[in-house]
């Protein structure tokens, strides 16, 4: 998928929420945390104080519900390879004898952190995508 075309986007127009207002703004302006913007990317993140950078990099929404808020938010494809994903480090982790605590917080921290570019793209770029790490790696 193509995150370089630089059309304006008036998100405020759009429905969202003053966060993901910000979020997208953010992304159109800086790109996505993938490897071919991350110098721009870095550097712009560095450049936001505190709460900015927490409510760009997190949301909580998915954190607590995980494939669910893929789910809800349209994101069908991205929540069946993320659930199948989270089963997978779950079996993985008990198997080597990871903690029941260790394999929650690993669940969450990887919805946490994926939802924001995979609603980006879900949203403005249209993705059809099944690949839940589009945009970050």
């Amino acid at each position: 998928m193509d995150n370089t075309s630089k059309e304006n986007f008036d998100f405020a127009n759009w429905g969202l929420s003053k966060a993901w207002q910000f979020r997208f703004e953010f992304y159109e302006e800086n790109g996505l945390p993938e490897r071919k913007n991350a110098s721009r990317f870095k550097e712009a993140f560095k450049a936001l104080p505190m709460g900015k950078r927490f409510i760009l990099a997190n949301n909580i929404g998915s954190l607590f519900f995980g494939p669910l808020y893929f789910l809800c938010t349209g994101m069908w494809r991205k929540a069946i390879v993320l659930l199948f994903l989270l089963i997978f480090i779950d079996i993985f982790l008990s198997a080597i004898g990871g903690k029941n605590s260790i394999i929650i917080f690993v669940n969450m921290f990887s919805s946490m952190t994926l939802a924001n570019p995979a609603y980006y793209l879900h949203r403005v770029k249209k993705s059809k995508s099944f690949n839940i790490f589009e945009g970050v790696f």
